[in-house]
């Protein structure tokens, strides 16, 4: 029985090459376009998810009260791990992690930089799965003498070499012995690293304090199993508390697969962030397989007068309708696998550009289960297409069709309608959505940054350039490859502390729990970053020796301070550390350009510098200046590569995310677009094929190739006009919640939806057009000579 339904599948297949051309097409790029995204999504529900106590690990989040709202942040102080092991009989292991220091590595002459790496506990190398190809967490890197590295990392330094037991020179002065190499680490971890050293040696640099107010790393925990986290993270919360009376800080435990996806909190809970990012792409999956089904439904009720014939004649020889349905969605099914082949060839050529594009490195891997799912979605696939033409062509009754008196496709409303009227307004959707994110992301990339980006450029003080900044400075200046230098606490892209206690003038007890972002610098900050001076002066320790406990205010924290009269005021911190306002500078973007503004701090250089910024000199080439810069770097730190970064490709990067979704959205639109046009094609073929005559009699009695274009195209054009305005609704609601997320977005523009149904329809009628004028100058003789 199968053999036949195949072999009827087949010759119908066949006898409608075009339209079985365009299902199968169709259908295979909207199941490509799915494959793409469970692929991201597979990659991004897979972070972190493959450690095989993936139920045990928890990361410690902190929880307190800071301008008047609850928060939560993730890391914490040095010494909660130890503690929290030695109180707590739940805590099974611990590790504190802290990567991202940048260090020269050595072997005789042979130097590689790099900032992936970091310091960790020795239980890290148990609680996750990484495995060890050489070597392990022996004495030597536990007391803080050995370093532990990654396969490419090794392979760099060592070549084919073993590496274990080699020795490793650390900036100029440091000495490691090779302890363990490890397996490449996959992209979908937070822990991705070149090496990993021993918080020993942290503390012998004299990096590790006991102090409960300073959070500065992440702390992991392995639960027992069975520890029932509720009734955990009830015993904990007062921790720290405990510990330092004047903390008032909470702290709980935080599932680490849910680390990677509710990576942002709102009123103190871990509620969104890239989950937002996950739903949407699967709704957009969904909608890209509805949208191909949708399709496929529509071209084959288009056939319905073609094969209604074949319907009647099968009923009347004794065909039953059960049979009829399952000849119909054997085809369909028949069709879906072949549009599945021809998507994987797809997938696997449109892979590694995808990967560009969301700029990972994806790995086509689903493993039997996943290919048994896919198998699966693929006949459900099909059987859902074809259901509808399966039930509405087998539900013909033969006295009709062999007649001749069944109703003819495209004059009145019909369920071809609705969903050439449903893919529309998908369509539209997305790409209403995509110019929206596209210009919010531009309006806010576009705001006054606080500084003046262009030609800004930062680099890091290491090596030699801490004890030789001064000489550093002054030749950078008498160079002309510079205008001004300012040495600052880190790159003004990026916030690297912040901290609460202080008290000025007026304050109250309630302002202690006021969060300041801290940042310093020691001369010229103004200048050389382009920043704007509202009141008083720049910090200068080169003409005013007393600026070593300088600060300059934001217009923020002026506010937030109440101060009517700014400059001079005293400013202390409980702990440590008097400052006195010496200027007051308008707000600039330290963190992400979406949201609040928090309230700063400037320091003078009694704080910690870490980053020197230089602004180039517009009157002379960049790469001129670059290299006049370089020589002077190489002369005072010679055994370090010159690195640097320009600000305005920094800033850029913050915007990265929503440039990901915002290029993900225009190309899944597309898609979109692409396959509802298919259908089009499609039906406006078919009905040229099935009014054939009704043109040419037009055409005998004076129709015009433009009218007769206008009345095949004008139905269409309405249908897409209803799809616009059932879309306008749904992505107001869309638009409202997205732009209601960020403080800084742009208003809904007019202009928007006025641009999107001038796109649908253009590029409608362009698919209709085609086979409309064809159609329109086609010879009527030709069409009536059988009459």
């Amino acid at each position: 029985m199968l053999k036949m339904y195949l072999k009827t599948a087949f010759r119908s297949l066949k006898r409608n090459k075009l339209f079985s051309g365009l299902n199968v097409f169709g259908l295979a790029i909207g199941m490509a376009g799915a494959i793409l995204i469970s692929i991201l999504l597979q990659y991004m529900l897979s972070y972190d998810r493959f450690h095989k106590d993936e139920d045990q690990l928890y990361v410690i989040s902190n929880l307190d009260h800071f301008n008047g709202e609850l928060h939560a942040w993730k890391t914490t102080p040095t010494i909660l791990g130890p503690s929290i092991e030695d109180a707590m009989p739940e805590v099974q292991q611990y590790t504190r992690v802290d990567i991202g220091y940048s260090y020269l590595f050595s072997v005789g002459e042979h130097k590689i930089q790099t900032d992936k790496g970091g310091y960790v506990d020795p239980d890290f190398f148990s609680m996750f799965n990484f495995p060890m190809l050489s070597g392990g967490v022996d004495g030597d890197w536990k007391s803080g003498s050995g370093i532990i590295i990654s396969a490419s990392f090794a392979k760099a330094m060592f070549g084919e070499q073993n590496a274990v037991g080699k020795t490793l020179r650390l900036d100029t002065t440091s000495y490691f012995k090779v302890a363990g190499v490890l397996e490449d680490m996959p992209n979908n971890t937070k822990f991705k690293a070149d090496f990993f050293l021993s918080w020993n040696y942290a503390n012998l640099q004299g990096q590790l304090d006991s102090n409960w107010e300073n959070n500065s790393v992440n702390t992991y925990i392995k639960l027992n199993k069975g520890t029932d986290l509720a009734v955990f993270n009830r015993k904990i919360e007062g921790f720290t508390h405990a510990h330092n009376q004047k903390v008032q800080t909470k702290i709980f435990a935080v599932p680490l697969k849910s680390d990677y996806l509710y990576n942002q909190e709102e009123n103190g809970v871990y509620t969104s962030g890239r989950i937002v990012t996950v739903r949407c792409l699967a709704i957009i999956e969904i909608l890209l397989l509805v949208i191909a089904c949708i399709n496929f439904m529509n071209l084959s009720t288009a056939q319905s007068e073609r094969r209604a014939r074949e319907v009647g004649v099968r009923k009347v020889i004794g065909a039953t309708r059960r049979r009829l349905i399952v000849q119909f969605l054997v085809e369909s099914v028949l069709l879906a696998l072949i549009a599945f082949i021809i998507a994987l060839a797809i997938v696997k050529l449109l892979l590694p550009a995808f990967g560009n594009l969301v700029e990972t490195k994806l790995n086509w891997h689903f493993g039997p289960g996943g290919w048994v799912i896919a198998i699966i979605v693929m006949i459900l696939t099909g059987l859902i297409a074809g259901s509808y033409p399966a039930f509405y062509l087998s539900s013909f009754a033969p006295v009709k069709v062999l007649k001749g008196t069944l109703g003819k496709v495209g004059r009145k409303l019909n369920a071809r309608s609705v969903l050439v009227v449903l893919q529309f307004t998908v369509a539209i959707i997305l790409i209403l959505t995509t110019i929206m994110i596209t210009q919010d992301t531009r309006y806010v990339q576009n705001r006054d940054s606080g500084y003046d980006r262009n030609g800004l450029v930062y680099t890091n003080l290491e090596g030699y350039l801490g004890k030789n900044y001064e000489p550093l400075r002054n030749a950078l200046l008498k160079s002309g490859a510079v205008t001004s230098v300012s040495k600052n606490m880190s790159p003004v892209t990026q916030r690297y502390t912040d901290s609460w206690n202080f008290s000025w003038p007026g304050s109250t007890q309630e302002d202690l729990k006021t969060d300041f972002i801290r940042y310093g610098s020691d001369a010229d900050m103004v200048k050389t970053l382009g920043m704007h001076l509202v009141k008083g002066r720049d910090i200068d320790i080169y003409k005013y020796p007393a600026d070593s406990t300088a600060a300059i205010l934001t217009e923020t924290s002026v506010k937030t301070m109440r101060l009517k009269d700014p400059i001079g005021a005293i400013i202390r911190r409980q702990g440590g550390g008097t400052w006195h306002v010496v200027g007051v500078i308008k707000d600039f973007i330290i963190e992400q350009p979406f949201d609040k503004v928090t309230p700063m701090i400037i320091e003078g250089p009694g704080a910690y510098l870490a980053t020197v910024h230089y602004r180039l000199n517009p009157n002379r080439p960049v790469e001129k200046n670059l290299a006049t810069i370089k020589r002077i770097f190489d002369q005072f730190n010679p055994d370090y590569p010159f690195a640097y970064q320009f600000v305005d490709q920094s800033y850029a990067a913050k915007f990265k995310e929503n440039k990901k979704f915002g290029q993900l959205s225009l190309l899944f639109a597309g898609l979109t677009i692409f396959i509802s046009c298919l259908g089009l094609f499609g039906l406006i073929t078919y009905m040229a094929e099935t009014r054939t005559k009704e043109i040419g009699v037009r055409k005998v009695l004076g129709a015009s190739v433009t009218g007769i274009i206008a009345l095949l195209s004008k139905g269409f054009v309405k249908l897409i006009m209803i799809s616009f305005v059932i879309a306008i609704p749904i992505t107001l609601i869309i638009m409202n919640k997205w732009l209601s997320s960020s403080v800084y977005s742009i208003r809904v523009q007019w202009w928007w939806f006025v641009v999107t149904i001038l796109i649908a329809v253009l590029i409608a009628f362009l698919t209709i057009s085609f086979q409309a004028l064809r159609a329109a100058r086609a010879n009527p003789v030709q069409s009536l000579k059988t009459e």
